[in-house]
């Protein structure tokens, strides 16, 4: 298996004799070369199973690696004090940055309020109550 991965220009590391996969925090490309890694290779379904739970194991030791390289969610050095501010500033950056990447989100979501308050005026009058007086 070292011989395959030498073959293919990728470091072999102890990690990757032992079995477990190696990828470099942010290396794309490893990822990339790990899942096509699966295809023919026997000894990687007899471990995995199917390529779906051979892909789970690739995603969950990039991030695993990520979260040692950059820390978990807290970090003692940088504590975050939830705010009310903090979070209405938070959610007003990812807004703007969810529709800066998707330009067309900003006006579907206008249409779906649209609908929806449409919805709810011609709906207010015509609501029928399910709940049987007296049972």
């Amino acid at each position: 298996m070292s011989a395959m991965l030498e073959s293919e220009g990728m470091a072999v590391s102890s990690a990757s004799k032992s079995g477990s996969i190696d990828i470099r925090e942010g290396d794309w490309k490893s990822y990339l070369q790990h899942l096509a890694k699966y295809k023919g290779n026997q000894a990687l379904a007899d471990r995995y199973g199917d390529r779906n739970a051979y892909q789970r194991a690739c995603a969950l030791a990039y991030l695993g690696r990520r979260a040692q390289v950059h820390g978990g969610v807290y970090s003692t050095r940088h504590p975050h004090i939830m705010t009310p501010q903090y979070l209405a500033d938070l959610e007003a950056s990812n807004k703007a940055n969810r529709y800066t990447r998707y330009p067309w989100l900003r006006a579907l979501m206008t249409l779906l309020s649209e609908i929806e308050q449409i919805q709810d005026q011609i709906s207010g009058s015509n609501v029928l109550s399910f709940n049987i007086a007296g049972k």
